[in-house]
C-alpha cells in the first residue's frame, strides 16, 4: 500500500486529502501524471497553445476578467440602450432589437412580419439614427 496526496492528481480539491491506495494504482497515477507533464512541456517547447475552454490560462488570456468599474459601466450602458429602445416607435424598436440583439437577418425579420425587405432596412436605419440622437443626450 502507498500513501498519496489527492491534491497532486486533482488540483481542484480545496483541502488536503491523504489516501492509502494499492501499489498498482499509485504506479498508474504516477505514470499518468508524468505523461501529462511531458505533454504540457512539449506544447510549451513548440509554442503550441490550445484555445479550449478547459481550465487553463487560455480563457484568462483571451478574455481577461472585467474589473468592477467595467462591470458597472457595462450595466449602465446596457440599461441606457434598453431605455433608448423603449423611446423608439414600437416597429423600429422591435426590428432593431431583432437584428442587433437577437442577431436575426433583415430578410428573416421581413419574412416573419410579412413585409418587404426594404421596409425593414429603412426602419432599422431610421431606428439607429433615432437611437444615436437619444443616446447623445445620455453621455
Amino acid at each position: 500500500m502507498t500513501t498519496i496526496k489527492l491534491n497532486r492528481y486533482y488540483p481542484h480539491l480545496t483541502e488536503n486529502i491523504i489516501l492509502e491506495v494499492s501499489d498498482e494504482i499509485a504506479v498508474v497515477l504516477s505514470t499518468g501524471g508524468r505523461q501529462c507533464d511531458s505533454y504540457k512541456r512539449r506544447k510549451r517547447e513548440h509554442n503550441e497553445c490550445s484555445l479550449d475552454v478547459d481550465p487553463g490560462f487560455e480563457p484568462d488570456v483571451m478574455f481577461p476578467p472585467l474589473t468592477p468599474e467595467e462591470i458597472i459601466l457595462d450595466e449602465e450602458n446596457r440599461s441606457a440602450l434598453y431605455a433608448a429602445l423603449d423611446q423608439l416607435p414600437p416597429i423600429q424598436a422591435r426590428r432593431v432589437y431583432a437584428h442587433y440583439i437577437l442577431g436575426k437577418k433583415k430578410s428573416e425579420i421581413a419574412r416573419a412580419e410579412n413585409v418587404e425587405g426594404s421596409a425593414v432596412c429603412d426602419s432599422i436605419r431610421r431606428g439607429l439614427k433615432n437611437l444615436s440622437e437619444i443616446l447623445k443626450n445620455f453621455h
